[in-house]
């Protein structure tokens, strides 16, 4: 890896003094300064991408958290006297917070129940 710094340094220190060599070709060597710029920067960001792989945004709230923040504004209104607010606050808490456990309990069984035929059918072989 060091190597490929090097040459690319040398490169870069061959069109510097290049420049100073001929000051009429100005613009023919910023187009080629330019170009090897930009492939050497191309190239890093290459490199740089295959080596820290993107990670994918995190959920920040599930379906229990919101469930639970509806209960608790469900309570506060009862509380504050919004009987019909509160009791729909609530209700949708209890939907939410059940809309995520209880596929996770269904699933834990059908686990367990795999795992128990499995076993069985090569206890009895």
């Amino acid at each position: 890896m060091n190597s490929e710094r090097q040459k690319r340094e040398q490169e870069i220190e061959r069109l510097v003094q290049g420049a100073s060599f001929s000051r009429e070709a100005g613009v023919a060597f910023q187009e080629e300064l330019r170009k090897t710029a930009s492939a050497i920067f191309e190239e890093e960001t290459r490199k740089l991408q295959k080596a820290e792989p993107v990670e994918r945004p995190r959920r920040s709230v599930n379906p229990a958290t919101a469930g639970l923040w509806l209960v608790v504004l469900g309570v506060a209104g009862f509380v504050f006297s919004m009987p019909g607010l509160g009791g729909v606050l609530l209700v949708c808490g209890i939907a939410a917070i059940g809309w995520d456990t209880v596929p996770k309990l269904f699933t834990k069984k059908r686990g367990s129940v795999k795992s128990f035929r499995a076993s069985s059918r090569n206890d009895s072989s």
